[in-house]
């Protein structure tokens, strides 16, 4: 089954079962599909839902930071709750463990013989790693690999 039907049967189930917070974030995700196939005047793939997924997923992170440090834990919880069902969505990510795999795989390619070479390994890493793991994890992982092979710099 496509997401997109995934997501058409999530909202008649979240109609019937009265569950507000899925059918809220479902329905907007089925609008951001929606305006997507418009604007590419095509039917939406399993890629181009899962980009609108990101973006609602993005939106509420970025919530969620400016709710905690606003003190609003009211709109926080709704925020936190919306997230957990659009994660439902996505793939699972790499664990850390993976992640490091993959970045001493492409240290060990590049060879760096300097940290100005990090932009590249870090470009390679993005290419293999888009959506399977975590940006923030991998730059982090990428900076522990290279302080061990080169030291300060």
């Amino acid at each position: 089954m496509s997401l997109k039907k995934e997501l058409q049967e999530d909202l008649k189930e979240a109609m019937k079962s009265k569950n507000n917070v899925k059918l809220e974030v479902v329905r907007s995700v089925l609008t951001g599909v929606k305006n997507l196939e418009v604007q590419k005047m095509r039917e939406a793939e399993d890629e181009d839902v899962l980009q609108v997924i990101k973006q609602e997923v993005k939106k509420r992170k970025e919530a969620i930071e400016m709710y905690e440090k606003a003190g609003r834990t009211d709109l926080l919880e709704q925020e936190k709750a919306e997230l957990s069902v659009l994660e439902t969505y996505l793939p699972p990510l790499m664990s850390e463990e993976e992640v490091r795999e993959v970045v001493k795989r492409q240290i060990e390619k590049v060879q760096p013989t300097s940290i100005k070479e990090r932009g590249k390994i870090m470009g390679l890493l993005m290419q293999e790693l888009k959506g399977k793991a975590d940006g923030n994890v991998v730059t982090s992982i990428l900076d522990e690999e290279l302080e061990k092979i080169l030291g300060g710099g």
